[in-house]
Order: C-alpha cells, then structure tokens, then sequence
C-alpha cells in the first residue's frame, strides 16, 4: 500500500529511518533556518500510507492503498482541501470559502491575501456589486 503526499511535510528528523533520510529536502524558513521536509509527491508505505491518506495529507498511489482506505474520490479530495487550508492557516470561515472558490492562495507575512487565480474575476464583482448599491 503506497501514498503521495499532497504536500510538503515537515521531516522529524529524531524519528527517521534510512531510507527516509534519503527523501527529506530542507526548506528555507527565513532568518538563515532550514526545516527538514518530506516533499510533496514522497511516497510512504504501509500503515503510514493510510494515515495519511484519511487524514487529508496524502492520496492513495496504488489500488490496493484506495481499497484499504475506503473512501470516495470526493470524500479523499475534501480531505486534502481541508488540510491544505489548515497547513496555511486559513482558519476563517469566509476566507475558506475564498480560498475553495481560487481567489485567494493564503496569506502573505503581513497576513495580506495572496490573489489566486480568480482574484480579478473576484474584485470586479466586488466592484459591480459596490456601483449598484451607490444607484
């Protein structure tokens, strides 16, 4: 039974075993500091690979992981939409919703938006809605 992760994870580096040692990236974190992560796309086996795969951090890499996890594809999908928005911190509710909708990707350091692919579309809308309450 084999899953991918959907995203970066961060690495427990006490905890890994050889084979693991040899998939982890470190990733810059500012300051001159480096986390150690497994990245998107690392395939895991076994019990692991459920786990991770019911929780929303990983989708099922072969047949026999999508059996033995027993969900639907929509089912798993929500999940990992789900841990995503929690891996970024989109925490309130309507930013969820501008986040599910691709408006905005999460938040910048400053905890501004960061415009996703339908942010224009989402701030023209905004604008046709504000011209037509000043009528």
């Amino acid at each position: 039974m084999k899953a991918a992760l959907v995203l970066d994870q961060f690495a427990d580096t006490s905890l890994l075993t050889d084979e693991q040692r040899t998939q982890i990236k470190f990733k810059p974190m500012g300051k001159g500091k480096f986390n150690a992560v497994f990245p998107a796309g690392t395939i895991f086996e076994g019990d692991d690979a459920i786990r991770m795969c019911k929780t929303g951090q990983a989708a099922p890499y072969d047949e026999e992981c999508a059996k033995e996890v027993g969900m639907s594809e929509a089912k798993l999908k929500s999940l990992q939409l789900e841990y995503k928005m929690n891996t970024l911190g989109i925490n309130n509710k309507n930013d969820r919703e501008l986040y599910r909708a691709g408006v905005i990707l999460g938040y910048d350091s400053k905890l501004e938006y960061l415009p996703g692919p339908n942010w224009n579309a989402y701030q023209d809308a905004k604008k046709e809605t504000a011209s037509e309450d000043d009528i």
